[in-house]
């Protein structure tokens, strides 16, 4: 891995082409060539409700290349003709790293907000417009919070094959029931899906929106990680098929997530890998592990049971 750098600029990001035209008018820059460092640097990211991610990454290494002029200018071309030859694959690549990036957000997003409930909001009618969705979505999120005003979800969009577009929602939080008044001003009890199908309806329309109950039948026994795991892989469908430069998921009341602490670097995988299993709980269940081939990177995430999720307590502090 190869990055180059305006020496007056370092900070400042520049394209292939702009640096190459820079370059060439005489602009100093300076090239590094990053490799593998030794041991691991462990972070761990205290989502709330009992969520907790840790990760390990071994360092980067970067190292200044003595390269003259003339190679500076020779690798800069080299790199426009690889981008213009490959221009697809690139493009397929970026929009992996993309999406993926989206799909992080999202998956802790619906941890931090204790994510409990799925929805799906659906359009009989044959709606293409995923402009016209978004409306419909924003339309519902504020006629909604009249009677659940601390309402907060994570929305993803998904095109059907007829090409609908249809949402999958998480939430939480949502009551049994409303309290309303009858059309003789009476309070009465509403089911809050009832409600909440209504209040679709009404944004939908002649175009028959409908909410899927069965679905959230079907997930409510689902752990927060598990809704949010769900919801997140539409991102990337959505990302593959959506529109350029669109929002490809929508977050209301969504809250203030805290940054990742660093635990510290560690001279190897093992005792990283330890020491991220001691900063768990003992009550903690590992929903997600995964170690890279090479052993250079591994995540390892842990949730508390339903009944412990309630008031649950941070991480434990081990550091290396």
């Amino acid at each position: 891995m190869i990055r180059i750098f305006d020496e007056t600029r370092p900070t400042a990001k520049f394209t292939p082409a702009e640096l190459l035209d820079m370059h060439r008018r005489g602009v100093p820059l300076v090239a590094f060539e990053g490799k593998m460092g030794d041991g691991i640097n462990l972070k761990a990211h205290d989502l709330g409700n009992g969520h907790i991610e840790m990760s390990g990454a071994a360092p980067t290494k970067w190292v200044e290349l003595e390269w003259s002029p003339m190679a500076l200018e020779m690798y800069l071309e080299c790199v426009l003709k690889h981008r213009e030859d490959n221009a697809d694959e690139l493009r397929e690549k970026s929009l992996t790293i993309a999406a993926n990036r989206a799909k992080s957000k999202v998956r802790k997003l619906c941890k931090a907000m204790g994510a409990d409930t799925m929805l799906t909001l659906t359009y009989r009618a044959n709606e293409c417009s995923v402009q016209q969705a978004k409306k419909d979505l924003k339309e519902f999120v504020r006629r909604l919070r009249r009677v659940m005003p601390q309402f907060k979800a994570v929305a993803v969009y998904e095109t059907q094959k007829r090409g609908a577009v249809h949402w999958h929602i998480a939430t939480a939080n949502v009551p049994v029931s409303f309290i309303q008044r009858s059309a003789s001003g009476l309070p009465c009890k509403v089911k809050s899906f009832e409600a909440i199908r209504a209040i679709w309806r009404s944004v939908t329309g002649t175009r028959q929106g409908n909410i899927d109950i069965a679905r959230r039948k079907a997930s409510s026994t689902r752990s927060p990680a598990q809704i949010a795991a769900y919801i997140a892989k539409y991102i990337v469908k959505a990302f593959r098929e959506g529109e350029a430069f669109s929002n490809r998921y929508s977050a209301f009341g969504a809250p203030d997530m805290p940054k990742p602490i660093n635990m510290g670097h560690f001279p190897d995988t093992l005792s990283a890998w330890t020491a991220a299993y001691a900063c768990m709980l003992d009550v903690h269940h590992v929903v997600l592990e995964k170690l890279s081939k090479w052993k250079d990177w591994f995540v390892l995430h842990g949730e508390l049971p339903n009944k412990r999720r309630k008031g649950a307590v941070g991480l434990q502090t081990v550091r290396g």
